[in-house]
């Protein structure tokens, strides 16, 4: 199923969460007080999308968002004939993953992958194949939130204090580095803009006019620890927020983005599930304002701005 609404005022709160499933403790635990803020934000519908939250001094920006995708061929396909983006096919790796793209004109770009066929148990990146298998059979969404704009020495340096477990691992033909999968920051990752930057770039114009990620929501256990690991990279520390599906999370500006970081725990949130549950989109001057739910990736919520809704 994909859903779509039309004005970023109004809300499909219980439809679009799909809702991440509740488990046993500790997500169970806090049943009471999810709900109890949820009957409050459903009291103060649609105040509007978060006004922009960036740092321009920041050394991370937003690189990109990989999904995964139980049907790839039919997500691409409604992606572009419902909702006007250019997708790319690209190819399948020696994973067993099949990926596809839409890039877009600020470097930025979406991922679709799905797991087209066993993975090689020798590749180094066999291990990448299973967790898309899994967040396929949990439904879908967005996998990780990956980051750009330093080396990844510059990363690991940076890092070293804060986060020593960190690592720069194999990935496919490139590095990045990551976190254990069992770490409380597991959905954030690091690109070495390097070598991004060696892969064919040229964006498509896209039949709605989307230019570029402008910012993301992720779900992950411990917030103050993510929160505090991005300002040690200059980010800026813009408060609470909301989204206009009323999900809170703390903005958190980098370099011409906002990653916005939601407590897990409070929001019920299926430790198996994608953790990036929202994306921005930032629209070009010929958009229209749109908000898509993607029912087949996990729930994923992505919304295109308009340039006129910017700050608003």
């Amino acid at each position: 199923m994909i859903c779509r609404r039309r004005s970023t005022g109004s809300t499909e709160a219980g439809e679009r969460r799909g809702r991440r499933k509740a488990t046993a403790f500790p997500w169970h635990a806090l049943a009471g007080t999810a709900c109890a803020l949820l009957g409050t934000a459903a009291g103060a519908l649609a105040q509007g999308t978060p006004a922009e939250c960036v740092a321009p001094g920041s050394s991370l920006r937003l690189d990109h968002v990989p999904v995964a995708a139980g049907d790839l061929e039919a997500l691409s396909r409604r992606l572009t004939d419902e909702f006007g983006f250019r997708v790319q096919d690209g190819g399948r790796d020696e994973n067993g993953l099949h990926n596809a793209k839409i890039p877009f004109g600020d470097g930025t770009r979406l991922e679709l992958r799905t797991v087209d066929g066993p993975a090689d148990p020798e590749a180094s990146g066999a291990d990448e194949a299973r967790r898309y298998a899994d967040l396929i059979a949990d439904g879908g969404g967005g996998a990780y939130v990956a980051l750009s704009g330093l080396s990844l020495d510059e990363v690991l340096a940076v890092a070293a204090d804060l986060e020593p477990e960190l690592s720069v691992e194999e990935a496919g033909a490139r590095s990045r580095a990551a976190f254990p999968p069992d770490h409380p920051l597991h959905a954030v990752l690091f690109v070495d803009p390097d070598q991004e930057s060696a892969e064919p770039s040229a964006a498509p114009e896209h039949a709605n006019g989307a230019q570029g990620l402008q910012a993301v929501w992720v779900m992950v256990e411990d917030p103050e620890r993510l929160t505090r690991f991005l300002l040690a990279f200059g980010a800026r520390d813009c408060g609470p927020s909301r989204h206009p599906e009323h999900l809170y999370g703390r903005a958190v500006g980098i370099r011409g983005g906002t990653v916005y970081v939601v407590d897990a725990l409070l929001w019920l949130a299926d430790p198996g599930s994608a953790p990036v549950v929202s994306l921005t989109v930032r629209g070009g001057p010929g958009s229209v304002s749109d908000n898509i739910v993607l029912g087949n990736a996990g729930g994923l919520w992505i919304e295109l701005r308009p340039p006129a809704e910017e700050g608003g």
